[in-house]
C-alpha cells in the first residue's frame, strides 16, 4: 500500500509541477492520502460462514543473497468448537526447525473475531495471554526463570497479532479494498496492520487474491489468498535488502 500511496504522490506532484506558476498558488500543506477504514473485533465487514475447519502445511525457506536456506515445516489446524456457549475458533500452530518444535495455540470468538486466549511454547519463553475487550492478562515465563505477569489496558480492543490470517478469512477481499486493524503483539504492545488488494493471480493452480499486509514502516508481507477457500497460499517477506522469507503451501 505504501508503494501504491508513494506512486499517486508523485504523479500528482509531476502534474502539479507542469501548471503555470500563476495557478500554484501559496501551498500551505502536503495533502495527505486519507487513512483506510478502522476495523474493530465485532465490526459489520466481517463476514461469517467462512472456513473455519481445515489443515494446511508450509514449507519456510530463506533467500540470502544467492544462497536458498530451509527454515522448516509450518502445520496449521483449524477447528470450529464451542466454550461456555460462545462459538470459537481453535487454531493450533506447530513449527518444526530441526529436532525444536514451537507450538502456539489460540482460541478466538468466531462470531466477532475477539481473542480469547494465547497459549505459547516458543524455543526460549512460555507465554500465556487472556484477552477480555481491551483488557489483556497473562504471564512470560522465560524456560529458566519464574513468570513475568502482565496485566494492561488498551485504547481499543486489539485482535491477537498471530491471527491476521483468520482476520484475511473473514474481509471482503477484492481489488483495491483497503483496511487497518489494531492488533495486540506482547514485544511490541499496540500496534496497527492494514492489508491492501492489489489483484488476483494464478497461484498453485489457483485463482488468488494479492494482498499487501503492512506491519509497520517499511516493512511489509504480500500474502496470496486463495479467492475459493481462504487458505493463504504464499507469503513473501523481505527481511533485509537481500533476504526474504517465504511461505509456501504443502500440497498433498
Amino acid at each position: 500500500m505504501l508503494m501504491a500511496v508513494a506512486a499517486m504522490l508523485s504523479v500528482v506532484l509531476a502534474v502539479v509541477g507542469s501548471w503555470p506558476a500563476s495557478l500554484h498558488g501559496t501551498p500551505h500543506s502536503v495533502m495527505q492520502p486519507p487513512l483506510p477504514p478502522r476495523i474493530l473485533p465485532g465490526d459489520s465487514v466481517l463476514r461469517h460462514g467462512w472456513r473455519t475447519a481445515d489443515s494446511v502445511r508450509y514449507a519456510l525457506t530463506m533467500f540470502r543473497d544467492a544462497d536458498e536456506i530451509p527454515v522448516g515445516q509450518l502445520v496449521d489446524v483449524w477447528r470450529p468448537d464451542t466454550i461456555g456457549g460462545v462459538p470459537v475458533v481453535v487454531r493450533v500452530q506447530r513449527l518444526q526447525r530441526g529436532t525444536v518444535q514451537l507450538v502456539d495455540t489460540t482460541v478466538t470468538d468466531q462470531r466477532t473475531l475477539a481473542p480469547r486466549t494465547r497459549r505459547s511454547l516458543q524455543q526460549n519463553r512460555r507465554v500465556l495471554l487472556e484477552f477480555n475487550g481491551a483488557r489483556v492478562k497473562g504471564s512470560l515465563a522465560p524456560l529458566d526463570a519464574p513468570p513475568v505477569p502482565l496485566d494492561t489496558t488498551l485504547r481499543v480492543p486489539p485482535f491477537d497479532a498471530g491471527n491476521w490470517e483468520l482476520l484475511l478469512r473473514a474481509l471482503p477481499l477484492e481489488k483495491d479494498f483497503a483496511a487497518r486493524f489494531p492488533v495486540y503483539d506482547l514485544d511490541g504492545g499496540l500496534r496497527e496492520y492494514r492489508v491492501n488488494v492489489t489483484g488476483r493471480t494464478p497461484v498453485q493452480g489457483e485463482d488468488c487474491h494479492v494482498v499487501i499486509l503492512t506491519l509497520a514502516r517499511n516493512r511489509e508481507s504480500v500474502v496470496w489468498v486463495s479467492v475459493a477457500t481462504g487458505q493463504v497460499v504464499q507469503i513473501e517477506t523481505m527481511l533485509g535488502e537481500t533476504t526474504m522469507l517465504r511461505q509456501v503451501r504443502v500440497l498433498r
